[in-house]
C-alpha cells in the first residue's frame, strides 16, 4: 500500500488526482472537505480503480474557495507542471483577493492551488491543510449479509 502525504502532493510530479467528493461543512464553519482518489497512473484516477489511494484533505473555515484564476482575467507567472498541489505565497489571485476582498493582514494568506485530473481548485488559506489518508476506497456497492438463525438440531 502506498502512503499519501501532503509532500507526496506537494513535490511528485508523476502522480495524479481526482475529485472524488467535494463538500462544505456548514456545521463547522464553512469548512471545505475535498475526498480524493490519487496514483501514479492517471488512467487509474480516470477510471476510479479501487486500487488508488483515496485520502481527505479539508481547509478550515477561514478558507476561501475561489474560481480560476483565469476568471478574473489573472494569468499566472507559474509554469503549468504536473505537481497536484502547488503552495504559492504570492499569486495574482492572492494580490487580487487582499486588495478587493480584504484579506485580514495579520494572517499569513497562501493560495494553494490543487490540480486535479480536468478540474483545478484554488484555495486562500492561513493554515495549511489537513489531509488524513484514508487507505483505499473500495467498491461503492453495498453488501449485506443474511444469517440463516434456523438451528437444525
Amino acid at each position: 500500500m502506498q502512503e499519501i502525504t501532503l509532500e507526496k502532493l506537494q513535490f511528485r510530479e508523476d502522480y495524479n488526482i481526482g475529485l472524488d467528493q467535494f463538500l462544505m461543512d456548514v456545521a463547522n464553519g464553512n469548512r471545505l472537505i475535498f475526498h480524493f482518489r490519487g496514483h501514479t497512473e492517471e488512467t487509474m484516477v480516470i477510471v476510479g480503480d479501487y486500487s488508488c489511494n483515496y485520502f481527505r484533505l479539508t481547509f478550515e473555515a477561514d478558507a476561501i474557495l475561489l474560481r480560476s484564476p483565469d476568471l478574473y482575467e489573472l494569468k499566472e507567472d507559474v509554469e503549468i507542471n504536473p505537481i497536484p498541489l502547488l503552495t504559492l505565497t504570492d499569486s495574482k489571485l492572492l494580490t487580487f483577493a487582499r486588495e478587493r476582498m480584504g484579506l485580514n493582514p495579520a494572517k499569513d494568506w497562501v493560495h494553494y492551488w490543487l490540480r486535479a485530473f480536468e478540474q483545478d481548485f484554488h484555495i486562500l488559506s492561513p493554515r495549511p491543510p489537513v489531509l488524513i489518508d484514508l487507505g483505499h476506497k473500495r467498491s461503492d456497492a453495498i453488501v449485506t449479509y443474511s444469517f440463516d438463525s434456523f438451528n437444525a438440531e
